[in-house]
Protein backbone atom coordinates (compact mmCIF):
# COMPACT_ATOMS: atom_id res chain seq x y z
CA UNK A 1 0.00 0.00 0.00
CA UNK A 2 2.58 2.17 1.05
CA UNK A 3 4.64 1.81 -2.25
CA UNK A 4 1.23 2.58 -4.68
CA UNK A 5 1.33 6.13 -2.62
CA UNK A 6 4.75 6.65 -2.92
CA UNK A 7 4.44 5.98 -6.81
CA UNK A 8 1.07 8.07 -6.94
CA UNK A 9 2.97 10.85 -4.97
CA UNK A 10 5.90 10.84 -7.64
CA UNK A 11 3.87 11.16 -10.44
CA UNK A 12 2.00 13.96 -9.26
CA UNK A 13 4.36 15.69 -8.09
CA UNK A 14 5.70 14.87 -11.96
CA UNK A 15 2.74 16.40 -13.64
CA UNK A 16 2.68 19.02 -12.07
CA UNK A 17 6.21 20.40 -12.25
CA UNK A 18 6.10 19.59 -16.06
CA UNK A 19 2.94 21.57 -16.37
CA UNK A 20 4.06 24.27 -14.55
CA UNK A 21 6.97 24.49 -16.49
CA UNK A 22 4.70 25.08 -19.65
CA UNK A 23 2.36 27.38 -18.24
CA UNK A 24 5.41 29.51 -17.21
CA UNK A 25 7.12 29.43 -20.98
CA UNK A 26 6.08 33.11 -22.74
CA UNK A 27 6.14 32.64 -26.39
CA UNK A 28 8.80 34.70 -28.32
CA UNK A 29 7.50 36.87 -31.14
CA UNK A 30 9.50 37.83 -34.04
CA UNK A 31 11.46 40.79 -34.97
CA UNK A 32 8.40 41.65 -37.13
CA UNK A 33 5.63 41.27 -34.97
CA UNK A 34 7.78 43.62 -32.38
CA UNK A 35 8.07 46.40 -34.31
CA UNK A 36 4.98 46.20 -35.98
CA UNK A 37 3.50 46.21 -32.63
CA UNK A 38 6.22 49.16 -31.61
CA UNK A 39 4.82 51.09 -34.48
CA UNK A 40 0.72 50.74 -33.20
CA UNK A 41 1.71 51.79 -30.08
CA UNK A 42 3.52 54.79 -31.68
CA UNK A 43 0.44 55.76 -34.10
CA UNK A 44 -1.82 55.28 -30.80
CA UNK A 45 0.20 58.02 -28.64
CA UNK A 46 -0.23 60.81 -31.65
CA UNK A 47 -3.48 59.74 -31.96
CA UNK A 48 -4.25 60.44 -28.19
CA UNK A 49 -1.94 63.80 -28.37
CA UNK A 50 -3.97 65.08 -31.37
CA UNK A 51 -7.31 63.95 -29.59
CA UNK A 52 -6.48 66.31 -26.76
CA UNK A 53 -6.22 69.04 -28.91
CA UNK A 54 -10.06 68.71 -29.66
CA UNK A 55 -12.67 69.07 -26.85
CA UNK A 56 -16.20 67.55 -25.81
CA UNK A 57 -17.55 64.84 -27.79
CA UNK A 58 -15.14 65.08 -30.39
CA UNK A 59 -12.31 64.22 -28.58
CA UNK A 60 -14.09 61.50 -27.04
CA UNK A 61 -14.92 60.02 -30.51
CA UNK A 62 -11.11 60.36 -30.81
CA UNK A 63 -10.01 58.06 -28.14
CA UNK A 64 -12.11 56.04 -28.90
CA UNK A 65 -11.22 55.50 -32.58
CA UNK A 66 -7.40 55.79 -31.44
CA UNK A 67 -8.57 52.37 -29.00
CA UNK A 68 -10.19 50.57 -31.92
CA UNK A 69 -7.40 51.56 -34.69
CA UNK A 70 -5.11 50.52 -32.33
CA UNK A 71 -6.57 46.79 -31.35
CA UNK A 72 -6.97 46.05 -34.69
CA UNK A 73 -3.43 46.83 -35.56
CA UNK A 74 -2.34 44.67 -33.60
CA UNK A 75 -4.50 42.22 -34.22
CA UNK A 76 -3.14 42.69 -37.50
CA UNK A 77 0.50 42.41 -36.55
CA UNK A 78 2.66 39.47 -38.10
CA UNK A 79 3.27 36.69 -35.77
Amino acid sequence: MRSILTRTGLILVLALSVGASAAVAKPKHSAAHVAAVKKCNEDYAAAIKAANALKGKARADAKTKARADRKQCIANAPA
